[in-house]
């Protein structure tokens, strides 16, 4: 952790972040909108460790997502979201939020991931 927590913000924050995470996860799990075909998980089984970055969004440091083809994709949520899935991904080529409104997959992440590809086919 190299950032100091404020209590109750940061409850608040954090589970937002677990809450998106946990919401992909399951994405993932089930199968929705292929994603389970172009998107990869990786986690070391020990607790979670949050940590905020110089931009002030949240990240877990012991979690990573990569697509089929190896490209890193990075997940953050700005502090002090009021969205209820405010989730955003970063890769090589561009950012944008993970979910719409409704938790459900935005376009622009599931392009990016290459899952309207998988979906096409």
């Amino acid at each position: 952790m190299s950032y100091v927590r404020v209590i109750p913000r940061d409850f608040f924050n954090e589970a937002k972040l677990l809450k998106c995470h946990g919401k992909l996860s399951l994405g993932i799990l089930d199968c929705v909108d292929g994603v389970n075909l172009c998107l990869e998980e990786e986690y070391d089984t020990e607790s979670f460790e949050i940590d905020m970055s110089i931009c002030g969004s949240l990240y877990v440091t012991n979690y990573s997502l990569h697509t089929a083809n190896g490209m890193q994709v990075n997940l953050s949520t700005p502090v002090n979201s009021r969205s209820n899935w405010p989730l955003q991904f970063t890769t090589r080529y561009r950012n944008g939020d993970v979910f719409n409104d409704d938790g459900t997959f935005s376009h622009e992440f599931l392009k990016e991931v290459g899952a309207l590809q998988e979906q096409a086919q």
